[in-house]
């Protein structure tokens, strides 16, 4: 593209040298004196590990970073990072090779094993082989204990100062009759945790909602309070993320299908997990409503016109409607535009992930008594809606989207004191073409559909996260943090703070660290004194 210079991704750059100490930036504006905390991160950093070269994005050892934040007097923001030591990890380390399947790489058969047992080793069903507890996804905080979080059964705790491991790994399979978890779970005010994982009984494939009750010893004492089927009797849906409003939880049934035929012979084919991955395009997605307080499903079906999403912005319930916002996929492509291949060459990004809203009718509906379900009648009366929604039959309701915004945006973050709630605001990353300085920091009125954006030249930001202002009332009053990595100089790295109402930068803090400074996926930001970490 004429004008553009091309960079290497920012997103899959290998770790070579942890920065252990935290070092001091330079402060460039004010840091607000009511901001004190942690702004910790987690990501894919390591995407080679002796004779292994990850092929995906999701892949990359685990680093997490942490910003430590004082504005009082003078203001003070250091940074440090430490590659995750799981067991993973360490293993992998020992061997100099990838011990454990990831994502999207296949972990080869010792390479000193006899021929008999590398022949054997590909006919163990999957189901014997050793899970990651690579947790190179999210954070979060169960009581006052902070771990980190990756699509498996395995989380590991860490320190919030040291960023050390804690302890052991912690099976959750082994708490609840599930064989996964999300890494994106919901935290309720009062400290209650809800994730979602699957399972497998006498009746197929199933879909669990797990609640950690608040308190210290939530990991003792979690409950499957929800749990549905999947459509296929053999197979279930791919899936990121879930919703959550005051009286529901949101699942979305996309026909990205985990294929269990191909799970179960991962060996024997010497494939990755995303190998067993199937778009059926022909297939409706599915959103699937589950009352919280009796664990049943709500009797109307609702479908769409298939599309896939890693991350739900935001659900709320408005006036006998449920509002779901997400970033909207088309379909699967973005999973092998995540590919490392793909991103070294900078073919992959973003640029097809819109802002996008469902509108899903919840109460005075009734199916046409004449059953001519051709007239698609639009049964949202909702204001200000531009989503239509009809009967397709007696039980399935039709929802058409709405694109909030011709802008990409994906990694969505709202002001966590709305979640579930009506909201007016989204934060999120937007990305004009696949050259990764093209990246910005958006943020979307979903009422007006007005844009702010916010771009640094050679820079490439992450997540943002927004924090309130301590006694805030209105809901963009606070400041949005992220870092930014420079995407020539390897070390450079910024924590920028933008005032969240108008998106002007308040500071913006740089540090030169001691080995390569890596990309984040998600992370939160831990309020000094706050027994909810922010949430």
């Amino acid at each position: 593209m004429a004008g553009k210079v091309e960079h290497p991704s920012t997103w899959v750059r290998t770790l070579d040298k942890e920065t252990e100490s935290p070092v001091d930036g330079i402060i460039i504006g004010k840091i607000p004196e009511w901001l004190q905390g942690s702004l910790m991160r987690n990501g894919s950093g390591i995407f080679e590990i002796g004779e292994t070269k990850m092929d995906h994005l999701f892949d990359g050892l685990s680093v997490i970073n942490r910003f430590a934040i004082d504005g009082q007097g003078e203001g003070k923001a250091t940074y440090q990072n430490c590659i995750l030591k799981s067991d993973t990890y360490k293993d992998s380390k020992a061997a100099n090779r990838l011990t454990v399947h990831q994502f999207g790489t296949f972990a080869y058969p010792d390479p000193c094993k006899s021929l008999l047992g590398k022949f054997t080793a590909r006919f163990e069903p999957v189901t014997k082989t050793e899970r990651t507890d690579n947790c190179s996804v999210n954070l979060c905080y169960f009581g006052d204990k902070l771990y980190a979080l990756t699509e498996s059964p395995f989380i590991r705790q860490i320190d919030s100062e040291t960023l050390d491991i804690i302890g052991e790994k912690c099976d959750i399979s082994k708490l609840v009759a599930v064989n996964h978890a999300t890494a994106h779970p919901h935290v309720n005010k009062d400290g209650t945790v809800y994730n979602m994982g699957n399972s497998v009984g006498s009746k197929g494939p199933a879909y669990n909602v797990i609640e950690f009750p608040a308190g210290d010893g939530a990991f003792c004492r979690p409950k499957i309070v929800a749990t549905f089927p999947s459509r296929w009797k053999m197979s279930h849906s791919y899936y990121h993320s879930f919703g959550i409003t005051e009286n529901y939880f949101v699942f979305i049934e996309y026909p990205l299908i985990a294929n269990t035929a191909k799970l179960l012979t991962l060996n024997l084919r010497q494939k990755a997990f995303d190998s067993s991955l199937d778009w059926s395009p022909t297939e409706h997605t599915r959103i699937i409503l589950c009352e919280r307080k009796t664990g049943e499903l709500v009797e109307t079906v609702y479908e769409t016109p298939p599309f896939f999403s890693f991350h739900i912005g935001n659900c709320y319930e408005k006036d006998g409607y449920l509002v779901m916002d997400l970033s909207h996929c088309k379909d699967d492509t973005v999973m092998s535009g995540l590919s490392v291949r793909s991103l070294r060459e900078n073919k992959g990004d973003f640029t097809n992930t819109y802002y996008t809203r469902f509108v899903l009718p919840l109460a005075g509906i009734e199916p046409p008594v004449d059953k001519n379900f051709q007239k698609r009648e639009n049964l949202i009366k909702l204001e200000g809606s531009k989503c239509i929604s009809y009967w397709i039959s007696d039980k399935i309701i039709f929802c058409e989207p709405d694109r909030l915004s011709d802008l990409s945006l994906e990694l969505p973050r709202i002001n966590y004191s709305r979640n579930g709630l009506e909201y007016r605001f989204a934060y999120g990353i937007s990305q004009t073409d696949g050259y990764a300085e093209s990246e910005k920091i958006l943020k979307l009125d979903v009422n007006s559909r007005d844009v702010k954006i916010w771009a640094k030249t050679e820079f490439s930001p992450s997540e943002p996260v927004y924090v309130s202002r301590p006694g805030s009332t209105d809901e963009d009053d606070g400041v949005i943090l992220f870092s930014a990595v420079h995407q020539v100089d390897v070390k450079k790295v910024l924590l920028v703070i933008l005032n969240a109402a108008t998106f002007e930068e308040e500071a913006v803090v740089e540090y030169v660290a001691s080995g390569v400074v890596t990309k984040d996926f998600h992370g939160l930001f831990s309020r000094t004194g706050d027994a909810l970490h922010g949430y």
